[in-house]
């Protein structure tokens, strides 16, 4: 009996203590604890969107700089290509086509395409080619970068029924072997033709391809003019099409171009050495050490002409950076872009040194290189 009365009164005492709710200190205490929980939760919260925002960043830059590699080593890979054709040979040295061309037709010589009555051989342009001096049609062109031209012809073919009416230019060449049916090795004409040139059968007319000239080149702002003006640097291409050169934005964040070009010293299809500049290669990159001279007969190196005819291979350095920057970085680095180029200044004026020094500023950069090889140019001189 007294063991439940004890346990009725413990029963009825803790029934008591239970309603009598929470002290003061006890809900400071937990208001405490949930706003050092809220705390840390926004704390995760706001790195957790910064990481993924310079995640975001870095991915952007990172596409940015392969895609722009690739664009410019699938066009140097594709460059000389002029099609399938009986007759490899033709006049030495390839023409120096000019860059942004004007063409009053029926005058196409600007574009680098010749034709002359057999036995005279016809001209085609070089496959590749440095443009020192800013054309014309390049506008804003950000200082201290290469600007690189790019000759084709389209590897898609047409008749001349489906090249009618497309504003294009384009070339025909001739695979018949009798002189008197096709008298040149080429015709180069608007879509209206003529194209009179034929197949080996003598009968049937080859086809025609797309004349193809770019010039790849850095500008310095994306939109350069009205309200939407801005100034992210960009890979833009000026293509001949439609009589005209036609600029086009292709990649974003691009900050600096160069490119380094590999001379076939012996006629055999591979590089025998990189040079800044075939038209004037600098004496400390073509020494013995660098460039082993041919036997018997030593390279010459002085005739411009021969060196960019004798370009094989391309080495492709493209700088990128984020298009925002980042918060708390400062880019201190330098970055190696190739061999430095004589003649040309960063946009503190001074020359470059084959590195691009530090910006000091919030964008993070990054480098891509790779190199391209002609394989129409190449690929013809490992079968000879």
């Amino acid at each position: 009996m007294m063991n439940r009365s004890l346990a009725a009164v413990r029963a009825r005492h803790c029934r008591g203590a239970a309603a009598l709710g929470f002290s003061l200190v006890e809900l400071l205490v937990a208001i405490t604890l949930g706003l050092f929980l809220v705390i840390g939760l926004i704390t995760l919260l706001v790195s957790n969107t910064t990481n993924r925002t310079e995640l975001d960043k870095s991915s952007r830059q990172i596409e940015n700089g392969r895609y722009a590699v690739q664009l410019l080593s699938d066009d140097i890979e594709h460059s000389g290509f002029i099609g399938s054709q009986a007759q490899s040979s033709f006049a030495a040295p390839p023409v120096v086509p000019t860059a942004c061309p004007i063409v009053t037709p029926p005058d196409y010589t600007p574009l680098g395409y010749t034709s002359a009555t057999l036995p005279a051989l016809s001209s085609i342009p070089l496959s590749v080619y440095g443009v020192a001096a800013t054309p014309a049609c390049l506008s804003h062109v950000k200082l201290g970068t290469a600007r690189l031209m790019v000759t084709r012809l389209s590897t898609t073919a047409l008749t001349a029924a489906g090249a009618a009416g497309t504003g294009e230019t384009y070339v025909q060449f001739s695979n018949c072997p009798d002189t008197a049916t096709d008298s040149t090795q080429l015709v180069i004409a608007g879509d209206a033709g003529p194209f009179p040139l034929h197949e080996k059968d003598c009968v049937t007319k080859t086809p025609l391809r797309k004349v193809i000239q770019r010039i790849y080149f850095v500008a310095d702002c994306n939109v350069c003019t009205g309200a939407g003006a801005d100034t992210t640097p960009t890979l833009k291409v000026a293509e001949y099409s439609g009589g005209a050169n036609v600029v086009t934005p292709l990649v974003e964040g691009i900050e600096n171009l160069q490119f380094d070009y590999g001379i076939d010293m012996n006629n055999g299809g591979a590089p025998g050495c990189y040079v800044s500049d075939p038209a004037s290669p600098q004496a400390a990159e073509i020494l013995p050490s660098r460039c082993p001279q041919t036997t018997p007969t030593a390279y010459v190196w002085t005739n411009a002409a021969a060196n960019w005819q004798n370009v094989v291979a391309v080495r492709i350095h493209v700088l990128a950076r984020n298009a925002e920057q980042s918060g708390g970085w400062k880019d201190g680095r330098t970055y190696d872009m190739g061999l430095p180029v004589p003649g040309i200044v960063d946009s503190n004026g001074q020359a470059t040194t084959g590195t691009v020094g530090a910006s000091n500023d919030g964008y993070k950069r990054h480098v891509y290189s790779a190199v391209a090889r002609l394989y129409n140019v190449s690929g013809q001189r490992e079968l000879q």
